[in-house]
Parts: C-alpha cells; structure tokens; sequence
C-alpha cells in the first residue's frame, strides 16, 4: 500500500518538486497540496494522509501552529516539518508541536523518501544537523522558562491573530480575512498583547520575529 501525502508549502515551484521526486516511486502517493497553512491543515482533515511534510515560513498560520491542528483533526498523520531553517528556536519549537522529523530543504532531494517512510512508521527523522541541535537543546522541550512559556498560553486563534498582525495586517482585513466581527478581533489583539506583555505593534512584531514565526 502506498503512503498518502500531503504537500504543505506557500512555493508553488517548491510543492511542483517535491511531487515529482514523489511521484516517480510508486510506494508515494500524493493526495492533497496546500499554499498556507490553514489550507494545510483543512486538507488534512478531508483526507487524513499518512504523512504531511509542511513548510515551516507560510503565512496565515506558520509550519509549526499548523502542525499541531494538523495532529488534532488528523492524529493518525505523521508531520514532517521541511524548512530552511535549522536554528534551535524552529526546531524545538516543531518537536514540541509533534512534528516526528525535521528535514532541511537543502538536502530534501537526498533524504525526503527516507525521511517520509521513517516518520510513517512512526520513528523520528532528523537532517544531521539538525539532529545535533535537538540533542543539544532537548531539557528545553520541558524548561517552562523557555522562549514559548507565554507563547503556550494563547488559544490558536489567538496564535492565528498574532501571526496575521506581526504579518501587517489591519483590524479590519484579519476580520474579513476570516469572516470575525471587528470587535472580535479587536479583543483577541487585546489578550494577546496582555498575555505576551507586549505594548506595541513594534513590540508585537519583534516578539514574532524572535519565535520565528515571520521573517
């Protein structure tokens, strides 16, 4: 039986590659693709794939809040995070989400395939540069006084309007962006500025930038 995929990246060119290595063995399967995060995690919960290799820099909703709503509409599905980035703050930040592996897309074309059939089976898949940095900074996974301690206590949609903000959006383009009354949003802006002690927008976009969650 194959292993059913889902293609999680906002590069139209990045997803066009991925599937071609994947579609020229017959043992992958691709069964959805996603530009963004919310689309990413929508797709797995209409076909529940087996593993979902997702980019971490997306807009919307970032590789790493996507991956644990992934698991929650889809706990069955194995999450492969494939990023660009290999600094400690990503990659803690996605093995505490339940990403399984951690793949850079530097060395994607030689390691995916191994990669995705070692997370299918539930085993976890780490470039080798990658896997240093998680062994080197594994006692913060459970420090609550690392970087993500007033991160955890957002909701996801507080997460979702938090990144929609430090991204430049308005009040207003985040409510019709996703169908909320502005007073809503509004209050949401509001906690999430109290529960992370920020005071600004310069001091919410600074913070985003320092969890990686923009660029």
């Amino acid at each position: 039986m194959s292993i059913r995929i889902l293609l999680a990246d906002d590069h139209t060119l990045m997803r066009q590659g991925l599937r071609h290595i994947l579609e020229s063995h017959p043992e992958f399967d691709v069964v959805a693709e996603a530009s963004s995060g919310i689309e990413a995690v929508e797709a797995a919960r209409q076909h529940k794939p087996d593993v979902a290799v997702v980019d971490v820099a997306m807009k919307e909703l970032n590789g790493i809040e996507a991956t644990s709503q992934i698991l929650k509409h889809s706990p069955l599905t194995s999450v492969l995070i494939l990023s660009m980035y290999s600094d400690e703050r990503y990659v803690l930040r996605a093995v505490k989400a339940g990403a399984r592996g951690y793949l850079l897309k530097n060395s994607a074309g030689d390691e995916l395939l191994q990669a995705i059939q070692n997370v299918q089976k539930g085993q976890a898949f780490f470039s080798p540069s990658v896997a240093a940095i998680f062994q080197n900074g594994f006692a913060r996974l459970n420090d609550p006084g690392d970087v993500s301690d007033r991160f955890e206590l957002l909701t996801n949609r507080e997460r979702q309007i938090y990144q929609l903000l430090a991204e430049g959006n308005s009040n207003k383009d985040i409510a019709n962006r996703l169908n909320l009354s502005l007073h809503t949003v509004e209050t949401h802006r509001w906690r999430v500025m109290e529960k992370l002690d920020l005071h600004s927008t310069a001091d919410l976009v600074l913070s985003a930038v320092r969890r990686g969650m923009v660029s």
